[in-house]
């Protein structure tokens, strides 16, 4: 067919059919996957950088590696929130192993945060590049004793009866902006205490708790973004039942967290376990108690790991689930994901 027919079919196929390639063109939907995972003091070979470790020698640790990265090759997410990552020497060997697959779209972005003792932080893999906020693309909201600013007070009384006041602060933590096709998305990666049978603990987190609306308010919402907060969050969900029905909450930390807005009537946030149909399938953490690398019935299975969405996002949600296929010997954890689909903007 020559040049000039093939022009001729075209022309017929635009009037007959109504296909225009121009900038009226309607755009598509946006899909948009969001994962987060504890990956279980994640730390690179050679580099110390906490008091913890899951493995003292390298050969292990490189096998830790390679198997968070054919994680993230698996699930193929666009943002994976990364909690208990050690170092930005840990972030920069796993961006390396994946550009090794050819998943060269992958960027790391790491910041320190405040917990001496482990080390631990909260780290971001994406294929999107976060907004800029102050020249820093991810940041960590942390306030010292004299500085009240990112700090809540609490009282706990011990054993001995007698009350004692302390104060709480969010060591382990990162916050990140992202624009995507004109969604202005607020991230906050959270590792809050652990320990949600432990009372003391339990005070301390629902005192991070309050922080943490107050984080939203002011560095999500106050910027101008849908907040999204995600992470190991260590306390279970009274509006969603998990696994281990024995367990249930005595803290309000998650609903608290979703209700960040006491002017706004109801939460403001959503679980996307909600959308797990599947109780079974809603543990994100195993405890292997005789840490024989086995599910025995005596081992817990709870979900302390969540993704909360604003309400505005929930009609966007396709699917939401669990990736239960990380093994003991890379984390402790499993991965929660959520697919959204964001209709295009004008």
């Amino acid at each position: 067919m020559s040049r000039y027919l093939r022009f001729l079919f075209s022309v017929t196929l635009v009037a007959q059919f109504g296909f225009f390639f121009d900038n009226t063109k309607v755009a598509a939907d946006t899909s948009l996957r969001i994962v987060t995972l504890n990956v279980e003091i994640f730390t690179a070979p050679g580099v110390r950088a906490g008091q913890l470790q899951k493995y003292r020698w390298d050969v292990a640790r490189k096998q830790q590696f390679e198997s968070v990265a054919s994680i993230i090759e698996a699930l193929n997410p666009d943002i994976f929130n990364l909690v208990e990552v050690t170092s930005h020497e840990a972030v920069d060997l796993l961006i390396k192993i994946l550009h090794e697959k050819g998943l060269t779209d992958y960027r790391g972005y790491h910041v320190d945060s405040n917990d001496t003792f482990t080390g631990m932080d909260v780290a971001l893999i994406s294929k999107i590049a976060p907004d800029p906020v102050e020249g820093k693309l991810i940041r960590t909201l942390y306030s010292p004793e004299d500085d009240p600013t990112w700090r809540e007070s609490y009282s706990f009384t011990g054993r001995s009866g007698n009350p004692a006041r302390f104060t709480a602060s969010l060591s382990r933590n990162s916050t990140y902006l992202l624009t995507v096709d004109g969604y202005r998305l607020g991230f906050l990666g959270l590792h809050l205490k652990s320990n949600p049978s432990d009372p003391w603990a339990n005070a301390r987190r629902s005192a991070q708790a309050k922080v943490v609306q107050r984080a939203i308010r002011q560095e999500l919402v106050g910027r101008g973004y849908l907040p999204i907060v995600l992470g190991d969050i260590n306390d279970y969900d009274p509006d969603v039942p998990d696994r281990d029905e024995e367990r249930d909450p005595v803290t309000t930390v998650l609903r608290d967290i979703k209700d960040f807005d006491p002017e706004r009537p109801g939460p403001e946030l959503v679980n996307v376990a909600e959308r797990i149909q599947r109780q079974a399938d809603r543990y994100t953490s195993f405890w292997d108690r005789n840490e024989n690398r086995a599910a025995d019935p005596y081992d817990v299975f709870t979900m302390i790991d969540h993704i909360l969405l604003p309400k505005e996002l929930m009609p966007h949600v396709t699917r939401a689930f669990i990736f239960h296929n990380v093994s003991l010997d890379t984390s402790d954890h499993k991965a929660v994901v959520v697919d959204l689909l964001l209709p295009s903007q004008p």
